[in-house]
């Protein structure tokens, strides 16, 4: 049986086995919570890392895109450059065909301008030529015995040949041989005209109508030499000169030599227009000298003057300086004198102000 002791001892001893227990079943948990919270900080690093890891992959990936987005940028600067390139290119090869092509025009003829149609000769053209030159012979047949007539007659040919002018310039029914062979026979019309127009008297007449002609045709002789008498007629030797002086200079010698009657009166009043020029030009200056004495000398006496009186000014009024330094003098000894100042003969004066 067993004894109390034993009963006593093995009722202390069961709660130490249980608290032993439970100390060691608290320990295991202890340990397993450390086993735990190492884990989780295992998982936590574990995570850093990771995430670390996954930073530094977008880095990574980032700088990659970077390195591409440079790439792609150098491939599209090159091909701006190659399409550069080839434009300049293709802008050379279009200069050289321009080239090619502008040669080979040069090369061809050009083209014929195509004809003009030749105006329809009127049925009247050869009837109204024929007209003219039949009065225009009337009038050169009248113009030594019947000088009215023949002016009747050239006038009459003058009014038909303007109009044949006109047909010919503005309604163009002539062809050019047709329209020279009319300006020609209207201009002898004229010519005569203007001839019989002189012969009569009337000069204003036969300067209009000369003028006329060396407008259109300037090389007519006829009209230079008629307009140098006509204006002499009219006493405009100034004009006279100016027209014959054109038929002295620019007609050939076969042509003065139709004129040779003529040519010394043109001389003569060529002279006489220079006399008068240089008479003129010497006057003026007369003139001008005269005006210029005649404002100069009464400056000059002005001026004379006026260096006169300031001469005599500055005179007067040194002089006047020096008679005020006298009295100045006079007066000061006399007031040493009336002060005893005066010793053996030498004087001095005091508070001098005029030392010379």
């Amino acid at each position: 049986m067993p004894t109390l002791d034993d009963i006593i001892k093995s009722h202390d001893e069961k709660p130490k086995e249980e608290e032993e227990k439970k100390e060691e079943e608290v320990k295991e948990e202890v340990k397993k919570e450390e086993e735990v919270k190492v884990e989780e900080k295992e998982k936590e690093e574990e995570v850093k890392e990771e995430e670390k890891k996954e930073v530094e992959v977008k880095e990574e990936v980032k700088e990659e895109e970077k390195k591409e987005e440079e790439v792609k940028e150098e491939v599209k600067e090159e091909e701006k450059k190659e399409e550069e390139v080839k434009e300049e290119e293709k802008k050379e090869e279009v200069k050289e065909e321009v080239k090619e092509e502008e040669k080979k025009e040069e090369k061809k003829e050009p083209p014929k301008a195509p004809r003009e149609p030749e105006p329809k000769i009127p049925t009247d053209f050869h009837s109204d030529i024929s007209e003219l030159k039949d009065l225009k012979t009337e009038g050169n047949n009248l113009i030594k015995s019947d000088l009215e007539k023949a002016i009747e007659k050239y006038e009459e040919a003058y009014k038909k040949s303007s109009e044949l002018i006109r047909k010919a310039y503005k309604e163009k029914d002539y062809n050019k041989e047709q329209s020279s062979e009319i300006i020609l026979l209207h201009k002898q019309i004229m010519s005569n005209l203007s001839l019989s127009y002189q012969k009569k008297g009337e000069y204003e007449k036969s300067i209009d109508l000369d003028l006329k002609i060396i407008a259109a045709d300037p090389n007519y002789d006829k009209s230079y030499a008629r307009l140098f008498m006509n204006y002499m007629n009219i006493n405009k030797p100034q004009s006279a000169v100016y027209y014959g002086t054109l038929l002295k200079k620019n007609f050939s010698e076969e042509t003065k030599e139709k004129y040779k009657d003529l040519i010394p009166k043109i001389e003569e009043e060529e002279k006489k227009i220079q006399k008068e020029i240089d008479e003129y030009k010497a006057k003026q200056r007369s003139e001008t000298i005269k005006s210029i004495l005649k404002y100069a000398i009464p400056i000059l006496v002005l001026v004379i003057a006026i260096v006169v009186y300031f001469l005599v000014f500055k005179k007067n009024n040194s002089s006047n300086l020096n008679e005020s330094n006298i009295n100045n003098l006079n007066s000061n000894v006399t007031n040493n004198l009336t002060n005893g100042d005066l010793k053996n003969n030498n004087f001095s004066l005091d508070n001098d102000t005029d030392v010379d």
